[in-house]
Protein backbone atom coordinates (compact mmCIF):
# COMPACT_ATOMS: atom_id res chain seq x y z
CA UNK A 1 0.00 0.00 0.00
CA UNK A 2 1.27 3.44 -0.93
CA UNK A 3 2.05 5.94 1.79
CA UNK A 4 0.22 9.24 2.01
CA UNK A 5 2.10 12.38 1.09
CA UNK A 6 1.58 15.38 3.34
CA UNK A 7 2.07 18.76 1.70
CA UNK A 8 0.68 22.18 2.36
CA UNK A 9 -2.26 23.16 0.15
CA UNK A 10 -2.56 19.62 -1.21
CA UNK A 11 -5.69 17.44 -1.42
CA UNK A 12 -5.42 13.67 -1.64
CA UNK A 13 -7.59 11.96 -4.27
CA UNK A 14 -5.87 8.57 -4.47
CA UNK A 15 -3.54 7.66 -1.63
CA UNK A 16 0.10 7.76 -2.62
CA UNK A 17 -0.72 8.39 -6.29
CA UNK A 18 -2.95 11.36 -7.22
CA UNK A 19 -3.08 14.73 -5.48
CA UNK A 20 -4.45 18.20 -6.16
CA UNK A 21 -2.44 21.24 -5.12
CA UNK A 22 -2.38 25.04 -5.38
CA UNK A 23 0.82 27.02 -5.04
CA UNK A 24 1.95 30.55 -5.61
CA UNK A 25 5.32 29.23 -6.74
CA UNK A 26 6.57 26.51 -9.08
CA UNK A 27 7.28 23.34 -7.08
CA UNK A 28 10.15 21.06 -8.10
CA UNK A 29 10.02 17.29 -8.50
CA UNK A 30 11.49 15.04 -5.84
CA UNK A 31 12.22 11.35 -5.52
CA UNK A 32 8.67 10.80 -4.28
CA UNK A 33 6.68 13.52 -6.05
CA UNK A 34 6.03 14.67 -9.60
CA UNK A 35 4.33 18.05 -10.12
CA UNK A 36 2.58 19.22 -13.27
CA UNK A 37 0.13 21.97 -14.35
CA UNK A 38 -1.76 22.82 -17.54
CA UNK A 39 -2.23 26.55 -17.00
CA UNK A 40 0.35 27.30 -19.67
CA UNK A 41 -1.12 24.79 -22.16
CA UNK A 42 -4.91 24.86 -21.76
CA UNK A 43 -6.81 28.14 -21.67
CA UNK A 44 -10.43 29.03 -21.09
CA UNK A 45 -11.73 31.46 -23.73
CA UNK A 46 -14.05 33.76 -21.77
CA UNK A 47 -16.91 35.80 -23.22
CA UNK A 48 -16.87 38.50 -20.54
CA UNK A 49 -16.36 37.80 -16.84
CA UNK A 50 -16.91 34.06 -17.01
CA UNK A 51 -13.88 31.88 -16.32
CA UNK A 52 -15.03 28.28 -16.47
CA UNK A 53 -15.66 25.44 -16.23
CA UNK A 54 -13.25 23.93 -18.70
CA UNK A 55 -14.91 22.16 -21.62
CA UNK A 56 -14.74 18.56 -22.78
CA UNK A 57 -11.96 19.35 -25.23
CA UNK A 58 -9.84 20.71 -22.37
CA UNK A 59 -10.56 17.56 -20.39
CA UNK A 60 -9.45 15.34 -23.25
CA UNK A 61 -6.15 17.20 -23.58
CA UNK A 62 -5.67 17.11 -19.81
CA UNK A 63 -6.26 13.34 -19.77
CA UNK A 64 -3.61 12.81 -22.47
CA UNK A 65 -1.01 14.80 -20.50
CA UNK A 66 -1.94 13.12 -17.22
CA UNK A 67 -1.67 9.61 -18.67
CA UNK A 68 1.72 10.33 -20.16
CA UNK A 69 2.99 11.27 -16.70
CA UNK A 70 1.35 8.32 -14.97
CA UNK A 71 2.67 5.84 -17.54
CA UNK A 72 6.22 7.16 -17.53
CA UNK A 73 8.43 4.40 -16.07
CA UNK A 74 10.41 6.97 -14.12
CA UNK A 75 7.24 7.94 -12.24
CA UNK A 76 6.11 4.41 -11.45
CA UNK A 77 6.67 4.73 -7.70
CA UNK A 78 6.00 8.44 -7.38
CA UNK A 79 2.94 10.42 -6.38
CA UNK A 80 1.64 12.79 -9.07
CA UNK A 81 0.49 16.24 -7.97
CA UNK A 82 -1.71 18.22 -10.36
CA UNK A 83 -1.52 21.82 -9.25
CA UNK A 84 -2.62 25.33 -10.18
CA UNK A 85 -1.74 28.81 -9.08
CA UNK A 86 -3.24 30.18 -5.88
CA UNK A 87 -5.79 32.21 -7.87
CA UNK A 88 -9.35 31.40 -6.80
CA UNK A 89 -10.45 31.00 -10.41
CA UNK A 90 -7.55 28.76 -11.35
CA UNK A 91 -8.09 26.62 -8.24
CA UNK A 92 -11.72 26.11 -9.17
CA UNK A 93 -10.91 25.20 -12.78
CA UNK A 94 -8.16 22.74 -11.77
CA UNK A 95 -10.35 21.04 -9.15
CA UNK A 96 -13.32 20.77 -11.54
CA UNK A 97 -11.12 19.42 -14.32
CA UNK A 98 -9.65 16.68 -12.11
CA UNK A 99 -13.09 15.74 -10.77
CA UNK A 100 -14.57 15.40 -14.26
CA UNK A 101 -11.59 13.28 -15.28
CA UNK A 102 -12.19 10.91 -12.36
CA UNK A 103 -15.87 10.65 -13.36
CA UNK A 104 -15.40 10.05 -17.08
CA UNK A 105 -12.10 8.18 -17.21
CA UNK A 106 -11.75 6.45 -13.85
CA UNK A 107 -15.50 5.84 -13.42
CA UNK A 108 -15.69 7.28 -9.93
CA UNK A 109 -19.04 8.16 -8.44
CA UNK A 110 -19.88 11.77 -7.57
CA UNK A 111 -19.61 11.25 -3.82
CA UNK A 112 -16.15 9.72 -4.20
CA UNK A 113 -15.02 12.69 -6.26
CA UNK A 114 -16.56 15.38 -4.08
CA UNK A 115 -15.52 14.02 -0.69
CA UNK A 116 -11.89 15.27 -0.92
CA UNK A 117 -13.13 18.78 -1.83
CA UNK A 118 -15.65 19.08 0.96
CA UNK A 119 -14.91 21.64 3.67
CA UNK A 120 -11.76 22.87 1.93
CA UNK A 121 -10.60 26.20 3.25
CA UNK A 122 -10.66 28.50 1.42
CA UNK A 123 -13.61 27.08 -0.57
CA UNK A 124 -13.64 26.90 -4.33
CA UNK A 125 -15.11 29.80 -6.26
CA UNK A 126 -18.44 29.11 -8.03
CA UNK A 127 -18.84 29.66 -11.78
CA UNK A 128 -20.91 32.46 -13.31
CA UNK A 129 -22.63 33.05 -16.66
CA UNK A 130 -21.23 34.72 -19.76
CA UNK A 131 -23.53 37.75 -19.59
CA UNK A 132 -22.52 41.39 -19.21
CA UNK A 133 -24.67 42.08 -16.15
CA UNK A 134 -23.70 41.41 -12.56
CA UNK A 135 -23.79 37.74 -11.70
CA UNK A 136 -26.90 36.72 -9.77
CA UNK A 137 -26.79 32.96 -10.34
CA UNK A 138 -23.92 30.56 -9.66
CA UNK A 139 -23.14 26.91 -10.25
CA UNK A 140 -20.58 24.98 -8.24
CA UNK A 141 -18.10 22.21 -8.94
CA UNK A 142 -20.68 19.86 -7.47
CA UNK A 143 -23.25 20.94 -10.08
CA UNK A 144 -20.81 20.34 -12.91
CA UNK A 145 -19.71 16.98 -11.52
CA UNK A 146 -23.28 15.72 -11.16
CA UNK A 147 -24.21 17.07 -14.59
CA UNK A 148 -21.28 15.29 -16.24
CA UNK A 149 -21.96 12.10 -14.27
CA UNK A 150 -25.65 12.05 -15.24
CA UNK A 151 -24.76 12.67 -18.87
CA UNK A 152 -22.34 9.75 -18.73
CA UNK A 153 -24.96 7.50 -17.15
CA UNK A 154 -27.46 8.45 -19.87
CA UNK A 155 -24.88 7.83 -22.63
CA UNK A 156 -24.78 11.48 -23.63
CA UNK A 157 -20.98 11.60 -23.26
CA UNK A 158 -18.54 8.97 -24.43
CA UNK A 159 -14.84 9.82 -24.52
CA UNK A 160 -14.14 6.67 -26.52
CA UNK A 161 -16.05 8.06 -29.50
CA UNK A 162 -15.17 11.71 -28.84
CA UNK A 163 -13.40 13.37 -31.78
CA UNK A 164 -11.17 16.14 -30.44
CA UNK A 165 -10.13 17.39 -33.86
CA UNK A 166 -13.73 17.77 -35.06
CA UNK A 167 -14.81 19.36 -31.76
CA UNK A 168 -12.10 22.02 -31.82
CA UNK A 169 -12.55 22.70 -35.54
CA UNK A 170 -16.28 23.38 -35.57
CA UNK A 171 -16.35 25.46 -32.39
CA UNK A 172 -14.48 28.16 -34.30
CA UNK A 173 -16.53 30.87 -35.96
CA UNK A 174 -14.96 30.37 -39.39
CA UNK A 175 -16.20 26.76 -39.45
CA UNK A 176 -19.73 27.36 -38.18
CA UNK A 177 -19.43 27.88 -34.41
CA UNK A 178 -21.41 24.80 -33.38
CA UNK A 179 -21.08 21.93 -30.92
CA UNK A 180 -22.65 18.50 -30.81
CA UNK A 181 -24.16 18.56 -27.32
CA UNK A 182 -25.72 15.09 -27.26
CA UNK A 183 -26.41 12.37 -29.82
CA UNK A 184 -29.68 14.21 -30.55
CA UNK A 185 -28.86 17.94 -30.34
CA UNK A 186 -26.50 20.41 -31.98
CA UNK A 187 -26.21 24.00 -30.74
CA UNK A 188 -24.87 26.61 -33.14
CA UNK A 189 -24.71 30.34 -33.81
CA UNK A 190 -27.03 31.73 -36.46
CA UNK A 191 -25.62 31.53 -39.98
CA UNK A 192 -25.59 34.81 -41.85
CA UNK A 193 -25.77 35.48 -45.55
CA UNK A 194 -23.53 38.04 -47.21
CA UNK A 195 -25.72 41.02 -48.16
CA UNK A 196 -22.88 43.27 -49.28
CA UNK A 197 -23.91 42.85 -52.92
CA UNK A 198 -27.46 43.92 -52.18
CA UNK A 199 -29.13 40.54 -52.68
CA UNK A 200 -29.57 37.28 -50.86
CA UNK A 201 -27.54 34.33 -52.04
CA UNK A 202 -29.66 31.77 -53.84
CA UNK A 203 -27.06 29.02 -54.20
CA UNK A 204 -24.96 27.41 -51.51
CA UNK A 205 -21.84 28.09 -53.59
CA UNK A 206 -22.42 31.82 -53.02
CA UNK A 207 -22.61 31.45 -49.24
CA UNK A 208 -19.79 32.31 -46.87
CA UNK A 209 -17.46 29.69 -45.45
CA UNK A 210 -19.16 29.27 -42.03
CA UNK A 211 -22.58 28.74 -43.64
CA UNK A 212 -21.24 26.20 -46.14
CA UNK A 213 -19.48 24.37 -43.32
CA UNK A 214 -22.73 24.12 -41.37
CA UNK A 215 -24.68 22.84 -44.37
CA UNK A 216 -22.07 20.23 -45.22
CA UNK A 217 -21.84 18.91 -41.66
CA UNK A 218 -25.61 18.78 -41.19
CA UNK A 219 -26.17 17.02 -44.51
CA UNK A 220 -23.63 14.33 -43.60
CA UNK A 221 -24.75 13.79 -39.99
CA UNK A 222 -28.48 13.09 -40.31
CA UNK A 223 -29.74 16.47 -39.08
CA UNK A 224 -33.46 16.47 -39.89
CA UNK A 225 -34.66 19.65 -38.19
CA UNK A 226 -33.25 23.16 -37.72
CA UNK A 227 -34.97 25.35 -35.12
CA UNK A 228 -34.43 29.11 -35.40
CA UNK A 229 -35.07 31.23 -32.30
CA UNK A 230 -33.86 34.64 -33.52
CA UNK A 231 -34.80 37.06 -36.30
CA UNK A 232 -34.08 36.07 -39.87
CA UNK A 233 -30.45 36.40 -40.93
CA UNK A 234 -30.62 33.86 -43.76
CA UNK A 235 -33.04 32.18 -46.12
CA UNK A 236 -34.32 28.91 -44.67
CA UNK A 237 -34.49 27.51 -48.20
CA UNK A 238 -30.78 26.69 -47.95
CA UNK A 239 -31.60 24.03 -45.34
CA UNK A 240 -34.77 22.84 -47.05
CA UNK A 241 -32.89 22.35 -50.33
CA UNK A 242 -30.75 19.65 -48.68
CA UNK A 243 -33.75 17.90 -47.13
CA UNK A 244 -33.69 19.50 -43.66
CA UNK A 245 -36.96 20.73 -42.19
CA UNK A 246 -36.86 24.28 -40.83
CA UNK A 247 -38.92 25.60 -37.92
CA UNK A 248 -39.19 29.11 -36.44
CA UNK A 249 -39.88 29.47 -32.69
CA UNK A 250 -38.71 33.06 -32.33
CA UNK A 251 -38.64 35.02 -29.06
CA UNK A 252 -36.70 38.10 -27.92
CA UNK A 253 -32.99 37.99 -27.23
CA UNK A 254 -32.16 37.79 -23.52
CA UNK A 255 -35.71 36.75 -22.59
CA UNK A 256 -37.28 33.46 -21.57
CA UNK A 257 -39.70 31.48 -23.75
CA UNK A 258 -43.35 30.93 -23.00
CA UNK A 259 -44.15 27.40 -21.86
CA UNK A 260 -46.28 26.87 -24.96
CA UNK A 261 -43.14 27.38 -27.06
CA UNK A 262 -41.30 24.87 -24.88
CA UNK A 263 -44.06 22.28 -25.34
CA UNK A 264 -43.99 22.75 -29.09
CA UNK A 265 -40.21 22.43 -29.10
CA UNK A 266 -40.13 19.33 -26.90
CA UNK A 267 -42.85 17.65 -28.97
CA UNK A 268 -41.15 18.51 -32.26
CA UNK A 269 -37.80 17.27 -30.94
CA UNK A 270 -39.33 14.01 -29.73
CA UNK A 271 -40.90 13.49 -33.14
CA UNK A 272 -37.54 13.86 -34.90
CA UNK A 273 -35.69 11.72 -32.34
CA UNK A 274 -38.19 8.89 -32.84
CA UNK A 275 -37.46 9.09 -36.54
CA UNK A 276 -33.76 8.64 -35.79
CA UNK A 277 -32.69 12.17 -36.71
CA UNK A 278 -30.88 15.04 -34.99
CA UNK A 279 -32.10 18.54 -34.12
CA UNK A 280 -29.95 21.64 -34.61
CA UNK A 281 -30.98 24.69 -32.58
CA UNK A 282 -29.69 28.24 -32.84
CA UNK A 283 -30.35 31.75 -31.70
CA UNK A 284 -28.01 34.58 -32.63
CA UNK A 285 -25.02 33.33 -30.60
CA UNK A 286 -26.30 29.83 -29.87
CA UNK A 287 -25.94 30.29 -26.10
CA UNK A 288 -28.87 31.81 -24.19
CA UNK A 289 -32.17 31.04 -25.92
CA UNK A 290 -30.69 27.88 -27.39
CA UNK A 291 -29.64 26.72 -23.92
CA UNK A 292 -33.14 27.37 -22.55
CA UNK A 293 -34.94 25.04 -24.94
CA UNK A 294 -32.32 22.30 -25.11
CA UNK A 295 -31.97 22.45 -21.32
CA UNK A 296 -35.74 22.09 -20.90
CA UNK A 297 -35.68 19.00 -23.09
CA UNK A 298 -32.78 17.48 -21.12
CA UNK A 299 -34.64 18.01 -17.85
CA UNK A 300 -37.84 16.60 -19.38
CA UNK A 301 -36.11 13.54 -20.82
CA UNK A 302 -33.33 12.65 -18.38
CA UNK A 303 -34.34 14.27 -15.09
CA UNK A 304 -31.44 16.72 -14.76
CA UNK A 305 -31.74 19.42 -12.15
CA UNK A 306 -31.44 22.94 -13.52
CA UNK A 307 -27.94 23.38 -12.06
CA UNK A 308 -26.78 20.01 -13.35
CA UNK A 309 -28.17 20.83 -16.76
CA UNK A 310 -26.42 24.21 -16.92
CA UNK A 311 -23.17 22.64 -15.71
CA UNK A 312 -23.32 19.92 -18.37
CA UNK A 313 -24.24 22.33 -21.18
CA UNK A 314 -21.34 24.63 -20.34
CA UNK A 315 -19.01 21.64 -20.12
CA UNK A 316 -19.78 20.89 -23.78
CA UNK A 317 -20.46 24.42 -25.11
CA UNK A 318 -19.10 27.15 -22.80
CA UNK A 319 -21.34 30.14 -22.09
CA UNK A 320 -24.73 28.47 -22.49
CA UNK A 321 -27.79 29.80 -20.59
CA UNK A 322 -27.34 33.47 -19.75
CA UNK A 323 -28.72 35.91 -17.16
CA UNK A 324 -32.41 35.55 -16.23
CA UNK A 325 -32.64 32.37 -18.28
CA UNK A 326 -30.76 30.57 -15.50
CA UNK A 327 -33.46 31.51 -12.99
CA UNK A 328 -36.18 30.59 -15.50
CA UNK A 329 -34.70 27.12 -15.95
CA UNK A 330 -34.37 26.73 -12.18
CA UNK A 331 -37.96 27.82 -11.49
CA UNK A 332 -39.53 25.59 -14.15
CA UNK A 333 -37.38 22.51 -13.73
CA UNK A 334 -40.13 20.71 -11.80
CA UNK A 335 -42.63 21.53 -14.55
CA UNK A 336 -40.40 19.99 -17.18
CA UNK A 337 -39.87 16.84 -15.12
CA UNK A 338 -43.61 16.53 -14.46
CA UNK A 339 -44.38 16.80 -18.17
CA UNK A 340 -42.83 13.38 -18.58
CA UNK A 341 -45.81 11.96 -16.65
CA UNK A 342 -48.58 14.52 -17.21
CA UNK A 343 -48.29 15.08 -20.95
CA UNK A 344 -48.11 13.01 -24.09
CA UNK A 345 -47.04 13.58 -27.66
CA UNK A 346 -50.10 14.69 -29.62
CA UNK A 347 -51.71 12.20 -31.97
CA UNK A 348 -52.45 15.03 -34.40
CA UNK A 349 -49.78 17.08 -36.18
CA UNK A 350 -49.67 20.82 -35.63
CA UNK A 351 -49.29 23.23 -38.51
CA UNK A 352 -47.74 25.74 -36.09
CA UNK A 353 -44.64 23.54 -35.89
CA UNK A 354 -44.51 22.37 -39.46
CA UNK A 355 -46.64 19.25 -39.18
CA UNK A 356 -44.75 17.89 -36.19
CA UNK A 357 -46.39 16.77 -32.95
CA UNK A 358 -46.44 19.00 -29.84
CA UNK A 359 -46.84 18.05 -26.19
CA UNK A 360 -50.43 18.06 -24.94
CA UNK A 361 -51.99 17.34 -21.56
CA UNK A 362 -53.41 13.93 -20.70
CA UNK A 363 -57.05 14.99 -20.96
CA UNK A 364 -56.63 16.27 -24.49
CA UNK A 365 -54.61 13.18 -25.36
CA UNK A 366 -57.40 10.88 -24.12
CA UNK A 367 -59.96 12.78 -26.20
CA UNK A 368 -57.77 12.44 -29.28
CA UNK A 369 -57.25 8.75 -28.62
CA UNK A 370 -61.00 8.15 -28.13
CA UNK A 371 -61.84 10.00 -31.34
CA UNK A 372 -59.30 8.01 -33.31
CA UNK A 373 -60.69 4.78 -31.83
CA UNK A 374 -64.25 5.77 -32.76
CA UNK A 375 -63.19 6.75 -36.27
CA UNK A 376 -61.40 3.44 -36.66
CA UNK A 377 -64.49 1.56 -35.50
CA UNK A 378 -66.72 3.43 -37.96
CA UNK A 379 -64.28 2.74 -40.77
CA UNK A 380 -64.21 -0.97 -39.85
CA UNK A 381 -68.00 -1.14 -39.82
CA UNK A 382 -68.13 0.52 -43.22
CA UNK A 383 -65.69 -2.03 -44.60
CA UNK A 384 -67.71 -4.92 -43.16
CA UNK A 385 -70.90 -3.44 -44.61
CA UNK A 386 -69.32 -3.16 -48.03
CA UNK A 387 -68.19 -6.79 -47.82
CA UNK A 388 -71.72 -7.92 -46.90
CA UNK A 389 -73.15 -6.00 -49.84
CA UNK A 390 -70.68 -7.67 -52.18
CA UNK A 391 -71.41 -11.21 -50.92
CA UNK A 392 -75.22 -11.01 -50.40
CA UNK A 393 -77.49 -13.29 -52.56
CA UNK A 394 -79.51 -11.23 -55.07
CA UNK A 395 -83.29 -10.93 -54.44
CA UNK A 396 -85.74 -13.20 -56.37
CA UNK A 397 -86.88 -10.42 -58.71
CA UNK A 398 -83.34 -9.83 -59.90
CA UNK A 399 -82.34 -10.89 -63.38
CA UNK A 400 -81.10 -14.46 -63.27
CA UNK A 401 -82.02 -18.09 -63.61
CA UNK A 402 -84.00 -18.18 -60.35
CA UNK A 403 -86.37 -15.46 -61.50
CA UNK A 404 -86.83 -16.96 -64.97
CA UNK A 405 -90.33 -18.22 -65.61
CA UNK A 406 -92.57 -18.95 -68.54
CA UNK A 407 -94.14 -15.70 -69.62
CA UNK A 408 -97.36 -17.57 -70.40
CA UNK A 409 -97.78 -18.62 -66.77
CA UNK A 410 -99.33 -16.00 -64.47
CA UNK A 411 -97.52 -15.22 -61.26
CA UNK A 412 -99.36 -16.03 -58.02
CA UNK A 413 -96.65 -15.14 -55.52
CA UNK A 414 -98.19 -11.87 -54.45
CA UNK A 415 -101.78 -12.23 -55.62
CA UNK A 416 -103.46 -10.79 -52.55
CA UNK A 417 -105.98 -12.97 -50.72
CA UNK A 418 -105.66 -15.73 -53.32
CA UNK A 419 -101.96 -16.27 -52.59
CA UNK A 420 -101.29 -19.96 -52.00
CA UNK A 421 -99.89 -20.72 -48.55
CA UNK A 422 -99.66 -24.18 -47.03
CA UNK A 423 -97.70 -26.03 -44.44
CA UNK A 424 -96.97 -28.55 -47.15
CA UNK A 425 -95.30 -26.01 -49.45
CA UNK A 426 -92.38 -23.78 -48.46
CA UNK A 427 -93.14 -20.09 -48.22
CA UNK A 428 -91.74 -17.54 -50.62
CA UNK A 429 -88.00 -17.24 -50.01
CA UNK A 430 -85.23 -15.09 -51.46
CA UNK A 431 -83.18 -18.25 -51.86
CA UNK A 432 -80.79 -18.08 -48.88
CA UNK A 433 -78.56 -21.07 -48.17
CA UNK A 434 -80.19 -23.77 -46.03
CA UNK A 435 -78.77 -26.79 -44.23
CA UNK A 436 -79.57 -30.14 -45.93
CA UNK A 437 -80.21 -33.41 -44.12
CA UNK A 438 -76.62 -34.47 -44.55
CA UNK A 439 -75.32 -31.14 -43.25
CA UNK A 440 -74.42 -29.67 -46.63
CA UNK A 441 -75.69 -26.34 -47.88
CA UNK A 442 -78.61 -26.31 -50.31
CA UNK A 443 -80.64 -23.65 -52.06
CA UNK A 444 -84.41 -23.73 -51.87
CA UNK A 445 -86.19 -23.44 -55.23
CA UNK A 446 -89.66 -22.01 -54.80
CA UNK A 447 -92.16 -22.65 -57.62
CA UNK A 448 -95.65 -21.31 -57.72
CA UNK A 449 -98.55 -23.67 -58.23
CA UNK A 450 -101.17 -23.02 -60.86
CA UNK A 451 -103.91 -25.07 -59.14
CA UNK A 452 -105.07 -23.63 -55.83
CA UNK A 453 -106.90 -25.66 -53.19
CA UNK A 454 -109.94 -24.32 -51.44
CA UNK A 455 -110.05 -22.68 -48.05
CA UNK A 456 -112.01 -25.64 -46.68
CA UNK A 457 -109.36 -28.10 -47.81
CA UNK A 458 -106.66 -26.06 -46.13
CA UNK A 459 -108.69 -25.98 -42.89
CA UNK A 460 -109.20 -29.76 -43.04
CA UNK A 461 -105.49 -30.32 -43.45
CA UNK A 462 -104.72 -28.13 -40.44
CA UNK A 463 -107.29 -29.94 -38.23
CA UNK A 464 -105.90 -33.28 -39.32
CA UNK A 465 -102.45 -32.11 -38.32
CA UNK A 466 -103.65 -31.39 -34.78
CA UNK A 467 -105.47 -34.76 -34.35
CA UNK A 468 -103.02 -37.12 -35.94
CA UNK A 469 -100.51 -37.93 -33.16
CA UNK A 470 -98.66 -40.43 -35.29
CA UNK A 471 -98.08 -38.17 -38.28
CA UNK A 472 -94.57 -38.08 -39.57
CA UNK A 473 -92.37 -35.01 -39.68
CA UNK A 474 -93.18 -32.57 -42.41
CA UNK A 475 -91.37 -33.00 -45.69
CA UNK A 476 -91.72 -30.83 -48.71
CA UNK A 477 -94.29 -32.44 -51.00
CA UNK A 478 -93.04 -30.41 -53.91
CA UNK A 479 -89.70 -32.13 -53.59
CA UNK A 480 -91.27 -35.60 -54.01
CA UNK A 481 -89.95 -35.86 -57.53
CA UNK A 482 -86.84 -33.88 -56.75
CA UNK A 483 -83.57 -35.48 -55.78
CA UNK A 484 -83.27 -35.76 -51.99
CA UNK A 485 -79.56 -35.02 -52.12
CA UNK A 486 -78.60 -31.40 -51.35
CA UNK A 487 -78.60 -29.25 -54.41
CA UNK A 488 -76.13 -26.52 -55.13
CA UNK A 489 -77.01 -23.10 -56.40
CA UNK A 490 -75.13 -23.69 -59.64
CA UNK A 491 -77.26 -26.81 -60.34
CA UNK A 492 -80.48 -24.84 -60.01
CA UNK A 493 -79.16 -22.00 -62.10
CA UNK A 494 -78.26 -24.44 -64.89
CA UNK A 495 -81.64 -26.29 -64.85
CA UNK A 496 -83.67 -26.04 -68.04
CA UNK A 497 -87.12 -24.53 -68.20
CA UNK A 498 -88.69 -27.85 -69.20
CA UNK A 499 -87.47 -29.48 -66.01
CA UNK A 500 -89.02 -26.68 -63.99
CA UNK A 501 -92.38 -27.20 -65.71
CA UNK A 502 -92.29 -30.95 -64.93
CA UNK A 503 -91.54 -30.21 -61.32
CA UNK A 504 -94.49 -27.85 -61.10
CA UNK A 505 -96.87 -30.48 -62.55
CA UNK A 506 -95.59 -33.13 -60.16
CA UNK A 507 -96.03 -30.76 -57.24
CA UNK A 508 -99.62 -30.06 -58.31
CA UNK A 509 -100.47 -33.78 -58.51
CA UNK A 510 -98.98 -34.38 -55.07
CA UNK A 511 -101.07 -31.61 -53.57
CA UNK A 512 -104.27 -32.97 -55.19
CA UNK A 513 -103.54 -36.47 -53.87
CA UNK A 514 -102.99 -35.04 -50.42
CA UNK A 515 -106.35 -33.30 -50.53
CA UNK A 516 -108.19 -36.48 -51.65
CA UNK A 517 -106.60 -38.58 -48.93
CA UNK A 518 -107.56 -36.01 -46.33
CA UNK A 519 -111.24 -36.15 -47.33
CA UNK A 520 -111.12 -39.95 -47.28
CA UNK A 521 -109.76 -40.02 -43.74
CA UNK A 522 -112.58 -37.77 -42.59
CA UNK A 523 -115.18 -40.28 -43.88
CA UNK A 524 -113.59 -43.26 -42.12
CA UNK A 525 -113.78 -43.88 -38.35
CA UNK A 526 -111.00 -42.24 -36.40
CA UNK A 527 -109.66 -45.58 -35.17
CA UNK A 528 -109.23 -46.82 -38.70
CA UNK A 529 -106.52 -46.14 -41.21
CA UNK A 530 -106.37 -46.46 -44.94
CA UNK A 531 -105.51 -50.00 -46.03
CA UNK A 532 -104.82 -49.27 -49.63
CA UNK A 533 -101.15 -50.14 -49.23
CA UNK A 534 -100.13 -47.17 -51.29
CA UNK A 535 -98.07 -44.15 -50.38
CA UNK A 536 -100.09 -41.33 -48.85
CA UNK A 537 -99.24 -37.94 -47.55
CA UNK A 538 -99.16 -37.51 -43.83
CA UNK A 539 -101.15 -34.87 -42.03
CA UNK A 540 -97.99 -32.87 -41.84
CA UNK A 541 -97.61 -32.97 -45.59
CA UNK A 542 -94.99 -35.74 -45.70
CA UNK A 543 -95.12 -39.14 -47.44
CA UNK A 544 -95.17 -42.54 -45.77
CA UNK A 545 -95.91 -46.17 -46.64
CA UNK A 546 -99.18 -47.60 -45.16
CA UNK A 547 -99.28 -51.35 -44.50
CA UNK A 548 -102.15 -53.57 -45.58
CA UNK A 549 -103.27 -54.08 -41.96
CA UNK A 550 -105.52 -51.71 -40.07
CA UNK A 551 -104.28 -49.99 -36.95
CA UNK A 552 -106.53 -49.20 -34.07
Amino acid sequence: MRKSVYLDNTIEFLRGRVYLGAYDYTPEDTDELVFFTVEDAIFYNSFHLDFGPMNIGHLYRFAVIFHEILNDPENANKAVVFYSSASTRQRANAACLLCCYMILVQAWTPHQVLQPLAQVDPPFMPFRDAGYSNADFEITIQDVVYGVWRAKEKSLIDLHSFNLESYEKYEHVEFGDFNVLTPDFIAFASPQEDHTKGHVATKSSHLNQPFRSVLNFFANNDVQLVVRLNSHLYNKKHFEDIGIQHLDLIFEDGTCPDLSIVKNFVGAAETIIKRGGKIAVHCKAGLGRTGCLIGAHLIYTYGFTANECIGFLRFVRPGMVVGPQQHWLYLHQNDFREWKYTTRISLKPSEAIGGLYPLINLEEYRLQKKKLKDDKKVAQNNIEGDLRDLTMTPPPNSHGALSTRNSSQPSTVNSGSNAFKSLGVPQTSPGQPRKGQNGSNTIEDINNNNNLISHASRKAIIESNNSDDESMQDTNSISNNYSRSPRRRNDILSASSSRMEDNENNATNSINNAADDTILRQLLPKNRRVTSGKRTTSAAGGIRKISASTKK
